[in-house]
């Protein structure tokens, strides 16, 4: 899957969840500007493991990311052999 799509299903995410308009979201828009503390965040990070299909090999998440660094994670982790 290509960067921009998990981007894309991201947004799609953030809008199904909290309701967020998916056009005012870019790479740079960040935790605390979607407005969502970290443990909704977690439970999203699980939404999108369910989704697309891997497993985080750590929930370690950097205070207050932004999109396009939620995507690096999700980008390094689907390229992790499958455990379990």
């Amino acid at each position: 899957m290509e960067r921009q799509q998990i981007l894309e299903r991201l947004k799609a995410l953030i809008h199904e969840r909290f309701g967020v308009d998916p056009a005012g979201l870019t790479g740079a828009t960040t935790q605390a500007e979607i407005g969502i503390d970290s443990l909704l965040l977690v439970d999203m990070m699980l939404d999108v493991e369910t989704e697309l299909g891997f497993t985080f090999a750590t929930m370690d998440l950097p205070r207050n990311p932004d999109l396009d660094t939620i995507v690096a994670l999700v980008e390094q982790n689907m390229a992790q052999p499958r455990q379990g």
